[in-house]
């Protein structure tokens, strides 16, 4: 599943030479701060962190949906066999002898034959018994499945119309950091669309966490993208699973998660590579060391690096 169309198309919209345009405050608006623009986009990011889980979501129900769909189609195959198999059987029957096979017993006078044609009927019952048993197992896991995919359609059904009501909110919250931001004076403008340092650093990170940290700082400039996953923009998520997923670790796409999925750490702990995120679970970043973040940042600005004191609270070291 895919819902980033909308959310792609206005964050491209945004960015012109990697950062917004300046322009004039408009005198009647209402005065805003540098910190209520952060805000704005803070609640936008939230708003695509919680997209990016959905559309999570909606890709591990197809997937279940496809898997389940083919154990219907397997299923059926075998319903279909037994069904014809058991249907003919009992067909045959009727045809050859159409009052049952007992009746042709009863005239007989010799006592052995009638006992062994009984046991031949008892086999025949017993054997048709066990085909009618193995035909209603498979009739009824059948239904189970049929059941069980009309469940995950329905779920599918209600994330992806939450997808779309939750990228109106994206897109909502994106104007209104757009209009604070125009409502800034041009100074201020330029100040909050000055980049961190986008010069690599020294990579004292091991194992692992190094090859993160040179995958990340290899994206340094890279324009922020909502929903961006790479190769050529980012959200701030989309970059640290890749980063790590270049050194060979699966993480999660979303912040919430690929916190949750580290061993959780002190600020005192903290080494190369480790997870940085805000309390809020809006925004992530890694730790390159000596007080330094590297993190996809917010529309209009590059992959750069940062103070790990703009925001940074939360921390987990992937294992």
């Amino acid at each position: 599943m895919r819902f980033r169309t909308a959310a792609a198309a206005m964050a491209a919209s945004a960015v012109v030479a990697g950062s917004f345009i300046i322009v004039s405050p408009a005198n009647a608006d209402p005065e805003v701060t540098r910190a209520d623009v952060e805000k704005a986009f803070d609640r936008a990011e939230a708003a695509n962190e919680a997209l990016n889980q959905l559309t999570v979501d909606a890709e591990d129900l197809d997937a279940r949906i496809e898997e389940v769909s083919a154990e219907i189609a397997k299923i059926r195959k075998v319903y279909t066999v037994q069904r014809d198999e058991l249907g003919a059987d009992i067909v045959q029957q009727h045809m050859e002898q159409p009052l049952g096979p007992t009746v042709g017993l009863l005239g007989s006078k010799d006592p052995d034959l009638f006992i062994e044609g009984l046991s031949a009927i008892d086999a025949l019952n017993t054997t048709r018994a066990d085909a009618l048993e193995s035909f209603t197992r498979t009739r009824v896991e059948l239904q189970k499945r049929r059941a069980q995919l009309a469940e995950h359609e329905d779920e599918l059904a209600a994330k992806v119309a939450k997808a779309k009501k939750t990228e109106a909110q994206l897109t909502e919250s994106y104007r209104k950091a757009k209009a604070d931001f125009a409502r800034l004076s041009a100074p201020q403008q330029s100040a909050m669309n000055e980049g961190g340092d986008v010069k690599p650093v020294s990579n004292s990170g091991s194992g692992a966490a190094k090859a993160a940290i040179a995958f990340a700082m290899s994206q340094l400039g890279d324009p922020y993208v909502y929903g961006g996953t790479g190769p050529d923009g980012w959200d701030c998520s989309g970059l640290m699973m890749k980063a790590y997923a270049a050194a060979g670790v699966s993480i999660p796409r979303v912040v919430g998660p690929q916190i949750a999925a580290g061993r959780k750490i002190s600020a005192g702990e903290l080494q190369p590579g480790d997870l940085v995120a805000y309390p809020s679970m809006a925004h992530i970043g890694m730790y390159l060391g000596g007080g330094k973040v590297i993190h996809a940042p917010r529309p209009g600005k590059s992959v750069e690096i940062t103070s790990l004191s703009s925001g940074f609270g939360v921390y987990a070291r992937v294992s």
